[in-house]
This record gives C-alpha cells, structure tokens and sequence, in this order.
C-alpha cells in the first residue's frame, strides 16, 4: 500500500460524539498475531478486562469473526505479515458496520503510512509493534471511554437512491432485490428504506409489517433518537433491515428537510449500504437523498413517456447534486409493444447500464407470498449484478479503486 495514495475510504464512524454512540455495546475483541502483543493488550486495558477478548490470528480471522456475528463496540486488528495489505482492509471493510471502531497494529513504522489509515481511511490509531502497556492506555484506552472526543475520520454507510420514472415501472422490485443481493454478496450490513410512506410496497413484499416510528422520525427529527433503528428497523434476514411506513391515506405526513436528514445520519453510522425507495418527483424534503446518494438507480419501461421522464430525471439529479450519478434500469425490455433497444438508446442518448426482460410470474408469487424476488426468480440476481458490482466495487478494477468506491463519501 503506497502511503501517497489517496481517494481511499474510511474505516471509521463519522458522526458526532453522540451519534457514535448508537448501538456500541462497549466489548472490545482483539485478535493478534503473538503472544506479546495480547499481553500488552491485556496489561493495558486492564481496566477494561470484563469487556476485552483475545483471539489467536490476525486481521483475516477478525474478517470471518465478523461475517459471522453481529459486533458494536471496538476490534483491533494485527496486521503483520500481511503483504497486501489495502486487500486485507478491503476485505474488513467490507464486513465491518460503521459504527465499530477499528485499531490497527502492524510493523510499519513510515509515519505516511500512519496517515494514509488514520487520516484517509478512517482508522482510530494504528500502533507500530512492539506494543507496550503505557502505549496502549495513551493511544487506545481513550478511544474505549464513553466520553469520545477525539472526531474521527468522515465515513458512512453508502447510500444508493432508487427511482421509478412514474408508476408501475418496478422500483420497489428493483430496490427490494437490490438490497437482498447487496446483503448477500458483500455480507455488509444493509438498510432499505422505503420513502413512499402512503402507498409503499417494500413491506408487502417482504412480509414486514411497520409502524409508526418511520413517519415520526421524518416529522420530528429530535424524537428520531438512537433508539430509532432498535423500534422502527424490521429484521428481514441477518444483516438485512427494513425502514418501512404504512401510513393512512387519511393522514397528511409532514415530511421534514431535517427529518429525512437525521433518518439517513443514523442509518449511514449502523449500515454499510442504504438502498432508498425514493418517490418521484421527490418532495423538497427529500432531494438532500441525491446529494447523498453515491448511485442514482433510474427504473423506467421501454415507452416514450418512460424515454421523456428518465431524461429529466437524469438532468434534474446532475442540476442537484454537479455530478452524474445515475445508473439507467430498462425494466420489461421485452414487453409487447415496447420500443427497440435501438430506439431506448437513441431517445436516452446513451445505452441503458442495465436492462431486464420480462421475467414472468415468479415476481408476482414473490410479491404475494412476501419474499423478496432474488428467491423465487433467480434470473433476476445476474440482472442486478451490474449493479451490485458498481455498488460495492470489484477487485478486478484494482483494490484501491475498490477501496475508494466502497466507502468514501
């Protein structure tokens, strides 16, 4: 790893003192190469002894320690011995949910190698060896007590914003499998908010069943407090939540700017990813999401309305945001009467990133039996693939490039 490199994400959560707090439960598991360096671990965090676990092997057994569990709190990693290194934290990142705080040690003494961890990718401390009691309570016992003063690193969770055109063009769908695959194939941690508060459908298609906690979140950023995930986020599978409202159409929800902001801070320091059923247009309240969102997911059925709306959408995220972040989904390529795949490219003046035929009733049995589609049609899984590479990187392209994509903001 070259310590000029830069563009690399962080490692670390982003947010302030409070907000760090959500869900850290306090333990703090080490996992080292020698015998050594646990030992100066345990004399200096011996205060902290009831929370402190050691574990025999490096950075590679934290990574299938944490593919495995659930963990809030602190870990420490050795990395010694480990020739690609960017690859190795890659591979943590990957796993690792936002609001962990991660110690590195390692032999490196460069002090740009220093700041390449802590400053560019988010690290609280990275310790040289041979470790020492005094160098652990100076360097890491200030990072395990309840009062965090020192900031960290900017880092969140990744936010991916999905848009259907106009009704019926299979947003949810494609949002709902979206977020089932990232879960699966990065085995991060993954939140899908449904922003469609009054007729959305995420639930109904994954059989979840929400309450009020969404809406009043929205409406009143400052109730929206680090209980919000544990009573609104409904488990859909080890590492997959929902954020989902089935509000009256009776109601008026009053969406507010701060609300939709405070709801993604909180989800950006628990969840890797955060796939967002987004309505279009969007209220004024929501278009903050596009400025957030690393990747604009744009549904749309091959027909001229479809062709008219994904350009304006396409135009109106690039005013927003100064950037293009929109990936274009042709949904139902292959529906009777829909426009050739020629004349899709010639009316978006570019080639589709992704389109996906008709793929039969296994989507409608998926929807009512509230499963996600993946399951019952796994055609669908290779169609979102390009997607999911774009989303969480591919190490094919080079693993700082990974790196980059997959966390920094």
């Amino acid at each position: 790893m070259e310590a000029a490199s830069s563009g690399v994400p962080s490692l670390l959560a982003s947010e302030a003192p409070a907000s760090r707090a959500l869900g850290t439960d306090g333990r703090i598991i080490a996992f080292v190469n020698d015998d050594e360096t646990g030992n100066a671990l345990r004399l200096g965090l011996i205060s902290n002894a009831d929370m402190l676990t050691i574990q025999s092997g490096g950075l590679r057994h934290a990574v299938r320690y944490l593919q495995k569990s659930a963990f809030s709190g602190m870990i420490i990693v050795d990395i010694e011995g480990i020739e690609d290194t960017a690859s190795a934290l890659d591979d943590l990142a990957r796993v690792c949910p936002p609001d962990v705080r991660v110690v590195v040690i390692g032999t490196n003494t460069d002090i740009g190698f220093y700041r390449l961890l802590v400053n560019e990718l988010g690290v609280t401390e990275y310790l040289p060896k041979p470790l020492t009691r005094d160098s652990v309570q100076q360097f890491i016992l200030r990072h395990v007590s309840d009062d965090q003063s020192v900031a960290p690193a900017t880092r969140g969770g990744r936010v991916i914003a999905v848009c259907g055109v106009r009704g019926g063009a299979g947003a949810t769908t494609i949002a709902v499998g979206l977020a089932s695959e990232l879960a699966r194939v990065t085995k991060g941690h993954v939140a899908l908010l449904d922003l469609h508060v009054q007729n959305g459908t995420a639930a109904v298609m994954l059989g979840g069943r929400p309450g009020q906690g969404l809406r009043v979140a929205l409406e009143d950023p400052d109730r929206a407090d680090v209980l919000f995930l544990e009573r609104t986020a409904i488990p859909i599978g080890p590492r997959l939540r929902l954020i989902a409202a089935e509000e009256g159409f009776e109601t008026t929800p009053e969406i507010t700017e701060a609300g939709v902001a405070r709801v993604l801070d909180l989800l950006r320091q628990k969840f890797n990813y955060i796939v967002v059923d987004l309505p279009v247009p969007p209220p004024r309240s929501m278009v903050r999401i596009f400025g957030l969102a690393r990747h604009v997911v744009v549904v749309l059925r091959p027909d001229v309305a479809g062709l008219r709306d994904a350009k304006a959408l396409r135009r109106f995220v690039t005013g927003a945001t100064g950037a293009d972040r929109v990936m274009t989904l042709v949904n139902r390529s292959d529906a009777k009467g829909a426009l050739t795949p020629a004349l899709v490219k010639e009316g978006l003046g570019l080639t589709p990133e992704v389109t996906i035929p008709d793929l039969g009733v296994g989507l409608t049995q998926a929807f009512n039996l509230g499963v996600p589609a993946t399951e019952k049609v796994p055609a669908l899984r290779s169609h979102l693939a390009p997607i999911v590479r774009e989303v969480a990187g591919v190490r094919s392209s080079g693993t700082t490039r990974l790196l980059r994509r997959l966390f920094r903001r």
